[in-house]
Formats: C-alpha cells, sequence, structure tokens
C-alpha cells in the first residue's frame, strides 16, 4: 500500500513540474531581443514627449558598463530599474514594467543556467534624488545604451 502511494506522490510531483515547466516557456535570445528592442522603442517615444532636452547640455562622459554574462546583466540592468524608480516617474510605469519582466525572464535564463543571482541594492545617491527629472532622463539614455549594446551582445547570455 505504502508503495502506491509513495508511487503516486511520484508521479503528481511529475506532473506538477510538467504543468509548471509548460507555463514558463524557456527564455531564449530572441525573446531578449525582442523585449530589448521594446524597451528601447519606448524608451526613445518617452524621451520625446516628455524630456525636451537642449542638444547643447552636455551630462559628461557616457559610462561603459561591460556586458560579461548574465550575472553582470542582471547586476547593472537591476541598478537601472532602481533609478527608475525616483519620481516623478509616471510616465514611465510601462517601461517599468517591461524592464521588470526582463529581469524576471533573465534570472529564469540564469537559475536555469546555474549562475549567481546578484544581490539586491538599494543605494541611491543624493543627487538622484534631488534632481529627479535630470536623473531620470540620465538614466533612460543610459539604459537605452545598455540594451541596444545587450541586443548586439546577446552571446553573453550563454555564460554566467
Amino acid at each position: 500500500m505504502q508503495v502506491y502511494s509513495s508511487l503516486a506522490l511520484l508521479c503528481t510531483l511529475m506532473a506538477a513540474g510538467v504543468a509548471l515547466a509548460a507555463c514558463y516557456p524557456a527564455i531564449t535570445a530572441d525573446t531578449v531581443r525582442i523585449m530589448a528592442r521594446t524597451a528601447v522603442g519606448r524608451i526613445k517615444k518617452i524621451k520625446d514627449e516628455h524630456f525636451q532636452m537642449s542638444p547643447e547640455i552636455d551630462f559628461g562622459p557616457e559610462t561603459d558598463t561591460p556586458i560579461e554574462g548574465l550575472t553582470s546583466i542582471l547586476t547593472h540592468l537591476g541598478y537601472l530599474q532602481m533609478r527608475l524608480q525616483v519620481p516623478p516617474a509616471h510616465h514611465l510605469r510601462q517601461l517599468q514594467a517591461d524592464l521588470e519582466t526582463l529581469l524576471n525572464n533573465l534570472e529564469r535564463m540564469a537559475v536555469s543556467q546555474g549562475c549567481p543571482l546578484p544581490k539586491p541594492g538599494s543605494n541611491l545617491h543624493k543627487d538622484e534624488t534631488a534632481f529627479p527629472i535630470t536623473s531620470n532622463y540620465l538614466c533612460l539614455l543610459e539604459l537605452q545604451r545598455y540594451l541596444e549594446k545587450l541586443c548586439l551582445n546577446l552571446d553573453k547570455l550563454k555564460s554566467c
């Protein structure tokens, strides 16, 4: 009798695992590319509609954050996501949701490959909260550049 109940439990657990796997399809580089390009399109629209910045303004040198693998991608996108939470951010809600989905998918990809997940951080510089409009604009610029770079380096998704 115990053999049957153990066997039934095993079958139930296997069926649950298969059902769960069916709910979450595999994340591919193409999926990541589509999500990143969608976010870049939203960023361009947001910049055009909500940020009327003069082209003569110099915001300093561009940061060039390297894309080394899934862990570094998750770390930097998580940091940028945190920076986009600085109010006023009502016009950034859809982009924030897109970025959250992209991060969740990249985390699933990292877990499936056995990559370490970054520890969540919450350190914002004083300037980012003191000048939120400029901070949001600079973050959008950096996020756009990083996502465009990610699209060119999708092979890095295969490594941690």
